[in-house]
């Protein structure tokens, strides 16, 4: 211990004994490249001329041969020493930083990152959510599945999984980089209101006690009949027997539809029920069930003055719905996965038994149409009211097929690897299958939270 006690006495003593310049004649280390030779045969070098030896900026610009480099490297010296980059990386010098330049692979500053375990890339390879945490991908699953022991795959727990059908939508499903990263407030839900509406819109449904000449109930103009069971999460809202708004069921005992399709003082929980299983409103085929509501939760934003800004709604059933292929919940994803299927699908499905054209007749069958999102400057373009930031546009600009009266409240669906999520709610439009205007949509992403709060549906892990 004494031993190296004194040795770690003796750069200081060796001070206070010596001057700087006769202690540097004691402890000095071998030189590498001023080897005594004459230097102007030999090539020049930064570490003999400015390391070895005391330089000035012209014996240091002898070895740049350039203004710009001989003040970076003397200066600023040289940041990829040591080297920085990981993994292969190729380490570019610059003035107080570095650039490294990855192997295709890797990214990140220092391409630590290993690029094909992040869930920006193929998803994670998680068949439902993807999250990072840690270094690493982990892949959850929706409400009603498990992880595979591959710890990518889902798989249903029973038979009360969601969105699950016999048979098949013929839409190309999604497959893509949706994550659950980013996912926890509303996003701010600040309110951000429309103008009062001028134009003839159809958001409003038709209501026994409140029919209006010009504003009529019926939707999915240029759309295809939908097989028994095709759709099973679809809801229909029934009052004194005759329907009026559309919706979704989330789980046994939950229903989600528009707000407006509850603004009327003449619904309530006693004179309205919500009938799953509907296929052909004229028959009693035998699959449908009627349920009496207990509870209405309206999103504490939404104004009814301004009808269509937070239309969202959610209905708690008096009893639990049965299972069965003809009813079955749609599932439900986090805000970052449901805003990319939504954007990234080549058309999702809305449905409904609106009117088949505006102002005409309503379908007596359940309908389907297939629509493309619309990218939000394109979609704000169509419209002279304002569409907020929980809205979002679909459709078509100049064919006839749209979402019309009738529709309000029922699913924007997406498949995703095979599995359906809602991601929008049918709210308004101006009149229906115009050319150069688009049906309007709630933006559900922007309300996960909300939903997961109110009816206690969450991911699985």
């Amino acid at each position: 211990m004494a031993g190296i006690y004194l040795l770690a006495l003796f750069p200081a003593l060796l001070l206070e004994v010596y001057g700087v310049p006769e202690a540097h004649t004691l402890l000095h280390r071998q030189r590498r490249y001023n080897s005594g030779k004459f230097e102007e045969m030999l090539k020049d070098n930064l570490e003999r001329e400015c390391i070895e030896e005391t330089c000035n900026m012209e014996e240091a610009r002898e070895v740049f041969e350039n203004d710009e480099k001989t003040v970076d490297g003397v200066l600023d010296g040289d940041q990829c020493q040591p080297p920085p980059c990981q993994n292969g990386g190729i380490c570019e010098d610059g003035i107080s930083t570095y650039v490294c330049w990855c192997k295709p692979d890797f990214s990140g500053k220092n391409c630590e990152i290993e690029v094909t375990k992040q869930c920006s890339v193929n998803n994670g390879g998680c068949s439902h959510f993807c999250a990072v945490e840690g270094e690493y991908p982990v892949c959850h699953c929706a409400a009603g599945y498990r992880l595979k022991p591959d710890k990518r795959s889902c798989e249903p727990i029973g038979q009360r999984l969601c969105a699950q059908i016999q048979t098949q939508l013929n839409v190309r499903s999604v497959r893509s980089n949706p994550s659950v990263e980013g996912d926890g407030l509303e996003d701010s839900l600040v309110s951000e209101m429309p103008k009062e509406k001028k134009t003839l819109l159809w958001g409003s449904p038709t209501l026994p006690s409140i029919q209006e000449k010009n504003m009529t109930n019926v939707r999915i103009v240029g759309g295809d009949e939908v097989k028994p069971g095709e759709i099973p999460w679809q809801s229909d809202g029934f009052l004194e027997a005759q329907t009026f708004c559309g919706g979704s069921l989330l789980s046994e005992l939950w229903v989600i539809t528009a707000a407006h399709c509850l603004a009327d003082p003449h619904i309530n929980t006693v004179n309205f029920f919500v009938r799953l299983g509907e296929h052909d409103l004229n028959k009693d085929e035998g699959p449908e069930r009627d349920h009496t509501v207990a509870e209405q939760h309206i999103h504490h934003m939404y104004d009814p003055k301004l009808p269509y800004n937070h239309d969202i709604a959610l209905l708690k059933l008096t009893s639990p719905v049965e299972l069965s292929n003809e009813r079955r919940p749609i599932c439900l994803g986090p805000k970052d996965f449901t805003e990319t299927i939504m954007r990234e699908s080549t058309g999702s499905v809305v449905s409904g038994w609106g009117n088949i054209r505006f102002l005409g007749y309503q379908a007596t069958k359940l309908q389907k149409l297939q629509v493309p999102y619309v990218e939000r400057p394109q979609c704000k373009q169509s419209s002279k009211d304002h569409i907020t930031r929980f809205m979002f546009c679909a459709g078509y600009r100049d064919e006839m097929k749209d979402s019309c009266q009738g529709d309000s409240g029922g699913p924007h669906a997406t498949s995703y690897d095979g599995t359906w999520f809602l991601t929008g709610i049918v709210s308004w439009g101006e009149e229906c299958a115009v050319s150069g205007k688009y049906g309007i949509y709630t933006r559900v992403s922007r309300y996960y939270p909300w939903i997961s709060q109110k009816t206690g549906i969450q991911i699985s892990n």
